[in-house]
């Protein structure tokens, strides 16, 4: 899986997440008025919606993971990774107890970046991109698997960038 689509994964997984809650506060919604603070906004914009505080605010939620649109056909891009000035490789990361299951994550293949003539420039460093993407892990409580959203970070790709001076007095 590429990481694009881990990512893309991941956000459609939150963006589902908030349709739910926004969606439970739909029937208690009212027109915000103007010039209020923006915690009176949040308090008047979610007044008479559950909170976890309240004793029936759902712990749980069920949440169907199948991705819709998976069959169509993607144009296929000529391969970034080692036409850039910064190529890098991917390493799968696999875990079964991890919804997506799959994740690609990049790593650098120098730690200097390349000239158009493929040496390495020592001008220049190679330094990973980084990204935060939210996964479900899977936990067996007894005879019952749960999932909650987890932080993740991947590397998408690398870059180059000029390097660090520190100046000694």
């Amino acid at each position: 899986m590429s990481p694009i689509l881990s990512t893309s994964l991941s956000r459609s997984l939150l963006l589902l997440l908030l349709a739910l809650l926004s969606a439970s506060c739909a029937a208690y919604r009212k027109v915000i008025q103007p010039g209020l603070k923006p915690e009176s906004l949040l308090k008047q914009a979610y007044a008479g919606c559950l909170t976890p505080k309240d004793s029936k605010f759902p712990q749980t939620v069920r949440v169907n993971i199948s991705i819709s649109g998976t069959n169509q056909e993607t144009k296929t891009t000529l391969d970034v990774s080692s036409r850039s000035l910064a190529p890098w490789d991917y390493r799968i990361d696999e875990d079964h107890n991890r919804f997506p299951r799959v994740i690609a994550d990049a790593k650098c293949r120098h730690s200097r970046c390349v000239n158009l003539d493929g040496q390495l420039d020592h001008s220049v460093n190679s330094v990973p991109i980084q990204q935060e993407i939210l996964v479900l892990r899977r936990e067996q409580k007894g005879c019952h698997q749960t999932y909650r959203l987890e932080k993740k970070i991947i590397t998408v790709g690398c870059t180059c960038v000029t390097p660090l001076i520190r100046h000694q007095a």
